[in-house]
């Protein structure tokens, strides 16, 4: 029978002896495809204990040794049932490819791989995750005969880490959005707009036709309406411009809730008279359609300031022009449109 056994320095010769002491260094004396794992009791016993799978190799990526939790995970029951097959018996193409390569680098430079990430699925049908490491298997001559490894089941761990994630993007995004309207909040207005003014300065700078409008919506008289309807009337408007301006725009649009009942909106790759047939079509969709609430009609109206983007040196420049004309639009009596 054939013995793999870890190299202890007294047992190494002079050549072998720094090769021994490397990390994770094993030494097989005779290699067969039958090999076993010393002749002790010990080393039989620590490897079938370990929770982690650990498998021998050789130079032809077939197993000749595995371990308890090797074998658990292909749905066998004795090491016999996995003695002799390669990656390539056991699963898809692309996968086995990719095992065998890694262990072609091993051999071939005698440097172990460390943490890889694979991806397998067990003998259950679930989708597993292993960081592994593979390190090369030394012959008694101090050549290398295979490869040996050690796979930890990371599954968890990354369902947890992208459940951390999710969790994490669901906060970025509340942090980002208004809560009664559905829009994006003030807070991400002011970023993404700095955020549109550097990029489009970046294209004209590179001669590129490049235009955007901002827009400024109030709707008219919402005071009146929290006086008349209440104010649980006046949240409810909130929220229906707050729809209705994400329904009526173009995907490459972006609304925002200003504040109170101001909204803004940046319109993408859009020069100035583009941008008054959007917010014109906007406004006249509010006219002609009233909130319904309980049954009864809520009429609204809504001004709008709209400008262009002509190299304004800061966004608060351009915020500045859009509310001038949306203060001109309530000036000449609301439910119109300046700019």
């Amino acid at each position: 029978m054939a013995e793999v056994k870890l190299m202890k320095r007294g047992d190494a010769s002079d050549g072998q002896a720094g090769r021994a002491n490397r990390p994770g260094y094993l030494h097989l004396e005779a290699h067969q495809p039958s090999a076993r794992l010393g002749d002790t009791l010990i080393l039989d016993t620590l490897l079938d204990q370990m929770q982690d799978a650990v498998y021998f190799k050789d130079a032809a990526s077939r197993f000749i040794l595995n371990n308890r939790a090797h074998i658990a995970h292909f749905g066998r029951k004795s090491q016999e049932e996995l003695v002799g097959l390669s990656d390539a018996d056991l699963y898809p193409k692309a996968c086995a490819e990719a095992c065998r390569q890694d262990e072609v680098q091993v051999m071939k430079t005698g440097r172990p791989l460390l943490d890889r990430v694979e991806q397998a699925v067990n003998a259950q049908g679930e989708a597993i995750t292993y960081s592994t490491c593979k390190y090369p298997l030394y012959g008694s001559d101090g050549q290398i005969v295979g490869t040996w490894g050690i796979s930890h089941d990371i599954t968890k761990l990354v369902k947890a880490e992208e459940e951390v994630a999710r969790a994490n993007a669901k906060l970025r995004a509340l942090s980002l959005v208004d809560e009664l309207s559905g829009l994006y909040n003030r807070r991400h207005f002011d970023h993404l707009l700095k955020i549109t003014m550097d990029l489009f300065a970046r294209k004209r700078l590179g001669r590129c036709k490049a235009d955007f409008c901002l827009a400024l919506l109030d709707v008219d008289h919402f005071k009146k309406i929290n006086d008349k309807y209440g104010h649980v009337t006046g949240d409810a408007v909130i929220r229906y411009v707050g729809s209705q301006m994400t329904a009526h725009t173009r995907s490459s649009d972006t609304a925002f809730r200003y504040g109170g009942d101001e909204f803004a909106l940046i319109l993408q790759d859009t020069d100035l008279p583009a941008g008054r047939e959007i917010g014109e079509r906007l406004r006249r969709h509010f006219e002609q359609n009233p909130l319904m609430l309980n049954g009864s009609e809520v009429p609204l109206t809504v001004s709008l300031g709209l400008v262009g983007y002509q190299e304004e040196k800061t966004a608060s420049e351009l915020v500045l022009k859009a509310d001038r004309e949306l203060y001109q639009a309530k000036s000449e009596g609301r439910n119109r449109l300046c700019g």
